[in-house]
Parts: structure tokens; C-alpha cells; sequence
């Protein structure tokens, strides 16, 4: 979400400098996503925030929104802008526009508003600027008015020149087949029945919750306009908006579930803007909303709060805290509170919801700290990760450039072990790789487009195949593999092929693998180590079971002589059962500078032990051969600092 730090002062009173508002909103969840620039045109100069929105925060996606957070976050007034809600004229016969909808499950509510003997002009500096500060360039006040409502709300709109339309009617119905509409941007876009259209006469005119059409638009000759704020499916924009591929400010907020009294407030505002804008007269017309939305409600608890948030608040700041984000409290007994939850916060479905803006309002930063009392569990990470990152951490060390690509990739008949999808989103991607190579193949190509005269890509992934009757589900295997992809540009295959070779055995080396060998099975040359096939050599690449080179790898000459300088033991510890290992665990870690490991291997009882004890193995890595003095300070600050013993 863009923000102009003036156009934000409109709803909240800031003087801090935009570095700090910046901060705030990191704090909120709204990360920089840009560095902070100055936007400058005549007069006109305000700071930039370009914000990160990943949450599913419709009201993030307007200046409203992000405004209202700030002010409470801050502790400041949130004010609203004006708006007009007196009812418009009529209506008439001759000036209502029929408004027809045939595909309701793809439409919630679309609201209606007629202007007449209005004065397109265009708009004012203040208008202008705001809105190209944001990044839309200014066309005209009826058209800046619905953009800047749309910012300001979240809510989009669109107006219509009535002398323009085929007839005084808006149809919304599916889109057919092959059908086409030319976009406000003169492109010609060819639609299906998946998508919904706004039409007169039969004529699409625009592709409804994505894009308006160019034989409608409001330009300086326009006098009457209509004037629309619609609410739709959001998987049906969603969707339709990929397939068409269509990105745009409008699909960005109809992306997140809007709520329909969304459509009412927004434009109330646009109308106050319009009239004062453009003057003329405005008419009531028909808001098509056959089944409105109830209003949701939620309980909420004192209790849950301090479970989920590890500490206690007085009622009183959270009452403030959720009356300042637009929650209203309907019930209240002994801490357990029954919410009414804001139009605007359609993401807001359980109590951990509210409990979340509660501690994210009070700043996570004052969440206190405690140290765990337990010790720290046991790594239980699989070793087939480790081994992988080594071999990153190798290929990396050999100058190579790690990439992961999609494992989707196109259908081949003839591939009778490829698994292929029933339900592909798109039909150029609908199996997946029975090699890395396909996916990482095009990578090159794209190093090579931009210049690159050497290139040496890898990937440590996964490979998918079915190894026998595709009806079992235990014939279907994920092959985890290393794929090496080199090519420079000048050379021979023959040297590029040694190239290829040169990097295979240094990565062998460094794993300590030394017994290796290439057999040619007809067009194939397979890699075997100890015996066993671990992959496959080409001229350009090779590939590598991971699994087997875990199996085979072997520590280094280089790792062994660094370990030399290490030791290793294990210390049985004995304390009472009731007695919190965490702070004997953190004496042990900073006790010397030599410890560079510990792990807590095992905890265990027993009559052994006896009664009420409790033993803790743990095991120490020293950078040092020379332990017996360190071990024997340990013990001893052990003992007499945390009553543990010794167990030999």
C-alpha cells in the first residue's frame, strides 16, 4: 500500500517525521517495501511509504485503514472524512437507469447513483497531486473523484456517461464465449463465460470487478453520469482476473473480501466530492442488494488474551484498544465480552483474531522476555537436511548460483513414469518433473539472454515418478536430487564436458568420496559410487541422488584435521525432578569460552538415580584437548550454585 504522508495527515494529526511512521506501521505489520522517497510537483512535495501487505487485510488496501491502526497504535484521533447522506432526488421515470442482474452468484449488491447537469473540468491541485503522489495519473474531477475514493475507502467504482450508453440500462450478466471488450486502455480483451460483464443493449461495455470499457468514459464534454460501487465474488475477480491477466488497483482490493456496506459509505463520499467538485444534481437509483450481510459477532475473553499473549492487561486498555480499532462492545461480564465486529474487517473470524490486534495495538516489543526453564529439546532435524545444506554450502564454494525453480512442468505422453495432474490449473503445467533439468534449463537461457558468458546454476530438489500401476498410490516416489547445470559460451562441448567433469569430482572430493566411476549405458553415462548408480553425467550437467551420497560420503581430509583440535565428552548431571534444567543449561553454555557445543542428549529416573532425582546427559565440544580444568570449575560452580551432581 502506497502512502503520501500528507494525504495520511487528513485522518490522523502525526508530526513525526516519516522514518518513525515508517517504524509504526513495521510495528503494525506494514513493512517497507521500498526505501522512503520525496514526491515533488510545483508546491507540492510529501514523503512516499511504500508498504508490504501480506496479510489478508482488506482495509489495508485503503489510506482509511492503514490510518485508522496508526491512530490507535499512536494513541491519536482518527478523524473521517466528510461525506453526503442526505438522499438524492427523485427519482423520476425518465432519470432512473434499469439496473438488471442475471448472474447473482457472482454479484452481492451493486449501488447506483444518477448526476445530472454536472461540469467535468479538470481537477484541482489538492486532487491532483494526492493522487499522482500516489501514482495515478489525474484525468479529469468525475474520474480522479472515483479514484481517490477508492484509495481513501478501499472501494472501487466507476462512473458511466449517460449520453454514451445504448440505452438506459446496466445488465449485468456471465460474459459469452469469445466475446469482447475494448478496456478504458484500448485493449481488447476476448472474455468466457467464467467472467461477468456490465452491458446495454447486449453490448459488454465493462468487465465487471476488473476493468471499465473506453465507449463509456466520462471525458469534458460529459454532463450526466452514473455512478456505481458493486460488490462481487472474490474468488470469481480472482480467478478471472489471472486468467485474463489483468492486474490493476481495482483487482488488488477485489482480490481481499470487501464487505457490501462498503459500496453505501464509499459512495457517500464520492458523492460529497462530486457535488462539490462538478456541482449538478444528483438522483437516487437503484442499489440492487437482495440479501444483506448480518452482522458479525464475536466472544472474546480476558482469559484467552493472557494465554495467547503471555501477559496480563488491565480491562480498561483493552477496551480502549478495541473501541479505537471500530469494535463495539455489545456484552460485558467478568472479562468475557461479546464484540461486534467492523464492516471493514472481514478477516476477523475467531477470537485469537481480536486477542492478535489487542497485542499488536499494545506493541509486541512490551511483551516481556522469560527465559525457557526447560532445556532446549534434542535436534531432531532429519540428517538428510543437514547433508543437504552441505551440499549447498559446497556447490555455493565452487562458484555455483542456487535456484529453485517450479516443479510443474507440461504433460509428455511417452514419459510412462511422469505423474500427471487431474486437476492442472492451466494445461501447460499440468505434471510434474521426473527431472530437474527441465526446470532449471530455462534458468540458463535466461543468464545467457542477459550476458552472462559463464554460467554455473544448481538446484537441490525434489524429483517426482511413478514406478509402476499409476492406481497404487505406493508406486508413486519423490526422488531427492542434486542437479549441476554449467555452460560457457566460446567452448567446445569437449571442454565444456571437462568442465562439467572438473566440478563433479571436486564435489566428490570435498565429500570424501574417492570411490567413484562412469559407466556408459548407450546414450547415458551413469555416475556410480561403491558400486551403486548415483546418477547421471551429460556434456553440460549431472545429477546426484542425495540419498546415496549421504550414504557414501565420507569426512574430509581437510574436516578430520580441524576436528583433531576438538573434544568431545559427556557429563551425567543429577538434580531433583522438580528442579528447572534451563538455567543449569545456560551456566554450562557460557561458562568458558572453549565450550563451543552443548546438547542435552537424554533425561532420565530411576532407583538409581533415587528418589526425587532425576538424571541429564549432556554432551560438550571443546575447542581445547586440555578440558580436565575447565570440566572441574564446572562441576564445581555446578554444585554449589544449583545443587547438581556428578554422576561418574
Amino acid at each position: 500500500m502506497i502512502i503520501p504522508l500528507e494525504w495520511l495527515k487528513e485522518y490522523v494529526n502525526t508530526k513525526r517525521p516519516a522514518k518513525e511512521v515508517a517504524d509504526s506501521f513495521t510495528s503494525l505489520g506494514l513493512m517497507l517495501d521500498k526505501p522512503i522517497r520525496t514526491f515533488k510537483q510545483g508546491k507540492y512535495t510529501t514523503e512516499i511509504l511504500d508498504l508490504e501487505h501480506r496479510m489478508d487485510r482488506s482495509d489495508w488496501l485503503s489510506l482509511l485503514g492503514c490510518a485508522r491502526d496508526y491512530a490507535a497504535f499512536e494513541g491519536l484521533e482518527f478523524k473521517l472524512p466528510p461525506v453526503h447522506q442526505k438522499p438524492g432526488l427523485g427519482p423520476k421515470p425518465e432519470q432512473i437507469i434499469k439496473i438488471e442482474v442475471s448472474c447473482p452468484d457472482l454479484v452481492n449488491r451493486f449501488n447506483t447513483k444518477v448526476f445530472r447537469n454536472i461540469k467535468v473540468k479538470p481537477s484541482p491541485d489538492w486532487l491532483k497531486n494526492r493522487l499522482e503522489a500516489y501514482g495515478i495519473p489525474s484525468i479529469n474531477n468525475v474520474v480522479d473523484v472515483t479514484n481517490y475514493v477508492m484509495v481513501e475507502y478501499g472501494q472501487p467504482m466507476h462512473a458511466q456517461d449517460l449520453a454514451k450508453m445504448r440505452s438506459p440500462e446496466i445488465v449485468i450478466r456471465r460474459a459469452r464465449d469469445g466475446e469482447e471488450v475494448t478496456t478504458l486502455l484500448g485493449e481488447t480483451v476476448k472474455l468466457t463465460s467464467d467472467q461477468f460483464v456490465l452491458t446495454q443493449s447486449g453490448q459488454a461495455t465493462v468487465i465487471g470487478g476488473i476493468v471499465g470499457g473506453n465507449s463509456t468514459g466520462v471525458d469534458l464534454g460529459t454532463t450526466d453520469i452514473i455512478l456505481d460501487a458493486g460488490n462481487y465474488n472474490q474468488n470469481n475477480i480472482r480467478k478471472s482476473s489471472r486468467y485474463l491477466k489483468i492486474q490493476n488497483e481495482t483487482v488488488q482490493r477485489y482480490d481481499k473480501f470487501l464487505h457490501p456496506m462498503l459500496a453505501q459509505l464509499a459512495l457517500e463520499r464520492a458523492i460529497y466530492l462530486i457535488l462539490d467538485l462538478a456541482g449538478g444534481d444528483y438522483y437516487e437509483n437503484v442499489d440492487w442488494y437482495p440479501k444483506a450481510f448480518k452482522e458479525q459477532t464475536i466472544d472474546f475473553s480476558l482469559a484467552r488474551l493472557e494465554k495467547v499473549g503471555g501477559l496480563k492487561m488491565e480491562a480498561a486498555h483493552v477496551e480502549k484498544i478495541i473501541s479505537r480499532l471500530g469494535y463495539e462492545i455489545l456484552e460485558e461480564k467478568s472479562g468475557l465480552y461479546r464484540l461486534k465486529v467492523p464492516y471493514f474487517r472481514t478477516d476477523v473470524l475467531v477470537e485469537d483474531d481480536v486477542a492478535a490486534d489487542i497485542l499488536r495495538i499494545s506493541d509486541y516489543r512490551n511483551i516481556p522476555f522469560k527465559m525457557i526453564e526447560q532445556a532446549p529439546p534434542k535436534d531432531i532435524t532429519p540428517e538428510i537436511y543437514v547433508f543437504e545444506d552441505k551440499l549447498r554450502d559446497i556447490m555455493v564454494s565452487l562458484g555455483g548460483h542456487e535456484h529453485i525453480t517450479d516443479p510443474m512442468v507440461t504433460g509428455e505422453p511417452a514419459q510412462s513414469d511422469q505423474v500427471v495432474l487431474e486437476n492442472a490449473l492451466t494445461s501447460d503445467q499440468n505434471a510434474l518433473r521426473t527431472s530437474i533439468l527441465d526446470t532449471l534449463t530455462p534458468v540458463l537461457k535466461n543468464y545467457q539472454r542477459s550476458g552472462f558468458a559463464q554460467t554455473f546454476l544448481f538446484e537441490v530438489g525434489k524429483t517426482y515418478h511413478v514406478v509402476g500401476d499409476k492406481k497404487k498410490l505406493s508406486d508413486y516416489e519423490e526422488r531427492r536430487t542434486l542437479q549441476v547445470l554449467q555452460e560457457a559460451n566460446g567452448l567446445s562441448a569437449y571442454e565444456n564436458s571437462r568442465r562439467t567433469k572438473k566440478l563433479l569430482s571436486a564435489l566428490l572430493r570435498d565429500l570424501g568420496i574417492e570411490a567413484y566411476s562412469m559407466r556408459k549405458e548407450g546414450e547415458q553415462v551413469d555416475i556410480l559410487v561403491s558400486g551403486v548408480k548415483a546418477g547421471q553425467l551429460g556434456i553440460f550437467d549431472f545429477w546426484l541422488s542425495t540419498k546415496v551420497l549421504l550414504e557414501h560420503a565420507q569426512t574430509t581430509r581437510r574436516a578430520a584435521s580441524e576436528a583433531m583440535n576438538y573434544t568431545t565428552e559427556r557429563l551425567s548431571l543429577i538434580l531433583g525432578t522438580n528442579k528447572p534444567f534451563g538455567p543449569v543449561y545456560q551456566e554450562i553454555k557460557s561458562h568458558h569460552p572453549d565450550i563451543v557445543s552443548l546438547d542435552v542428549e537424554e533425561e532420565y529416573t530411576g532407583e538409581k538415580i533415587g528418589q526425587d532425582k532425576k538424571a541429564v546427559l549432556v554432551k560438550l565440544v571443546y575447542k581445547t584437548s586440555q578440558t580436565e580444568k575447565i570440566r572441574q570449575e564446572l562441576l564445581k560452580i555446578l554444585k554449589t550454585k544449583h545443587g547438581v551432581e556428578h554422576r561418574e
